[in-house]
C-alpha cells in the first residue's frame, strides 16, 4: 500500500527562504529580549533615596546596598544651616521614593515644594525616636518645638544606630522583597556602631569632665555620650560680638585651651581671633564626611589629642 505524504506550504517554501526568515527574526527576537533586560534594570536603578546630608549616604548605603540609588541634598563643602535648594535641585530631589531629614530649616520649604511635585515621596524625621538635646539657639533662625533639637544626631553612634533602624524600617516598606537583605545589613551595621560606640568610649577617656573650645556646637551628642563639654565660639550662627569675645577669651584662659576646632562649612573669623589670642592650634574637623564611621575616629583622636592611626 503507498504511503500518503502531505506536503503543507511551508515544506513547499525553498530553503533559501527559511534562512533569509531565521535572519531577520532572529536579531528581532534578540533586541525584543535586550530591551526587556534594560526596562528591568531601568526599573531596580529608578529606586531611589534622598538624604538631606552625606553622613545618612553612608547609612542607607550600608543597609541597602546597590539596591537603591541615594541622592545627597546638601552639596559637600554647604553647610546644612545655611544651604537653600534651587527650583532645579528640588524638582530633581522630588523623584526619590523616600527622603530622610533631619530638622534643618531649608527642610521645611522644600518638603512642600517636592510634595507637591510628588505626594508619594515619603518623608521620615529622623529625629523621631532619639533622645534629643533641646536647644535655645534655632542655628539663627528662631527654636520652634521640634526645631529645638540639636540635628546633629548622628555624631552619636548610640543614636545613629536608633536612626538606622528607623532607614532600615523604611527601606523594608518601599521594597519588601529585600527584607531579608536589609536585615542582615543593618545586624552588621549595628555591630559597627556598637564596636565603634566602645572605641570612641576608650579614645575620649581623657576629656572626661572637660570642655573644647568649638567654632560650632556640633559636638554636642558626642559630648553628652562621653562626658566632656563643648563651648561654641559662634552664637545663634554668628560671629561673637565683643562683649562675647571677651568672656570667651575669660574663659579659654581659665580652661588653658591649646586648641580650638573648626568646621570648614561655618564661620572661622572669630575662632581664629581667639585662637590668635589665646595662643592656641586651630584644628579643622568635617562633621559631614560622608565616611561615617572612620571620620567619627579622627573627630574623637582629633579633640582627645591622639594620634591619628
Amino acid at each position: 500500500m503507498q504511503a500518503l505524504i502531505f506536503q503543507t506550504e511551508c515544506d513547499r517554501i525553498p530553503p533559501i527562504m527559511n534562512t533569509f526568515k531565521s535572519k531577520i527574526l532572529i536579531p528581532f527576537i534578540l533586541i525584543l529580549c535586550f530591551s526587556c533586560s534594560l526596562s528591568k534594570k531601568d526599573e531596580g536603578s529608578s529606586r531611589t533615596i534622598l538624604v538631606s546630608i552625606a553622613p545618612y549616604k553612608f547609612f542607607v548605603e550600608r543597609i541597602a546596598g546597590d539596591t537603591v540609588t541615594v541622592q545627597q541634598m546638601v552639596p559637600t563643602g554647604s553647610s546644612p544651616h545655611s544651604y537653600e535648594p534651587s527650583s532645579r535641585s528640588i524638582l530633581k530631589a522630588s523623584k526619590a521614593d523616600a527622603w530622610f531629614r533631619i530638622g534643618e530649616s531649608f527642610e521645611k520649604r522644600a518638603k512642600q515644594a517636592m510634595l507637591s511635585h510628588n505626594n508619594q515621596m515619603i518623608v521620615v524625621d529622623l529625629r523621631e525616636g532619639v533622645n534629643g538635646i533641646h536647644t535655645h539657639e534655632g542655628h539663627g533662625h528662631g527654636c520652634h518645638h521640634e526645631d529645638c533639637i540639636d540635628p546633629h544626631i548622628w555624631l552619636s553612634p548610640r543614636e545613629g544606630k536608633k536612626q538606622a533602624q528607623t532607614i532600615y524600617k523604611t527601606l523594608v516598606k518601599l521594597y519588601p522583597e529585600n527584607k531579608d537583605q536589609y536585615h542582615q545589613s543593618l545586624k552588621k551595621f549595628e555591630k559597627e556602631l556598637d564596636d565603634l560606640d566602645l572605641e570612641l568610649e576608650q579614645i575620649l577617656l581623657p576629656l572626661r569632665g572637660k570642655t573644647i573650645l568649638v567654632s560650632h556646637p556640633a559636638l554636642g551628642y558626642m559630648g553628652r555620650d562621653y562626658n566632656f563639654k563643648q563651648l561654641s565660639i559662634e552664637f545663634e550662627g554668628k560671629e561673637p560680638s565683643p562683649q562675647q569675645l571677651t568672656k570667651l577669651l575669660e574663659m579659654g584662659r581659665q580652661l588653658k585651651t591649646d586648641r580650638i576646632f573648626i568646621q570648614e562649612q561655618h564661620l572661622s573669623k572669630g575662632a581664629r581671633l581667639v585662637a590668635n589670642e589665646l595662643n592656641a592650634d586651630v584644628m579643622e574637623l568635617d562633621p559631614l564626611s560622608d565616611n561615617y564611621i572612620e571620620n567619627l575616629r579622627f573627630i574623637a583622636r582629633s579633640i582627645s589629642g591622639k594620634p591619628q592611626r
